[in-house]
């Protein structure tokens, strides 16, 4: 295993990220993830996201047309949480369209080629 994906595995497991457990399966459920599968680090998050049975949206485009199409209906749940995987430009869009209805932006990672692990999260 190589040190950049070791490093990434362990942010993410104390990110909150859905891992399979009893408790975190309930915990997934009401989470969306968007995935920019361009990134190297995607696959992983992607076969976690689906182990455990979440939601994913896969940003191919752009950010603002995802939030709009598909995530502010659900974002407006106060009990609604976001999380990602994406380049820094479409979580930064991301955490601003979201601050406008009440959600907080968390970085959890940063990597080096730009791709940031973040959670919106009402509060």
């Amino acid at each position: 295993m190589s040190t950049t994906r070791r490093a990434f595995l362990i942010a993410a497991g104390a990110s909150g990220l859905p891992w399979i457990s009893v408790g975190a399966a309930a915990r997934a459920s009401t989470r969306t993830w968007v995935i920019d599968a361009a990134l190297p680090q995607s696959r992983v998050m992607l076969r976690r996201a689906r182990l455990a049975s979440a939601r994913v949206e896969s940003l191919s485009g752009d950010a603002g047309w995802l939030w709009i199409e598909r995530l502010s209906k659900e974002a407006m749940s106060s009990s609604h949480a976001i999380g990602g995987l994406t380049r820094f430009a479409d979580a930064f869009v991301l955490s601003q369209l979201g601050a406008d209805i009440g959600m907080r932006a968390t970085h959890h990672r940063a990597f080096v080629d730009d791709a940031v692990l973040w959670t919106l999260e009402h509060g």
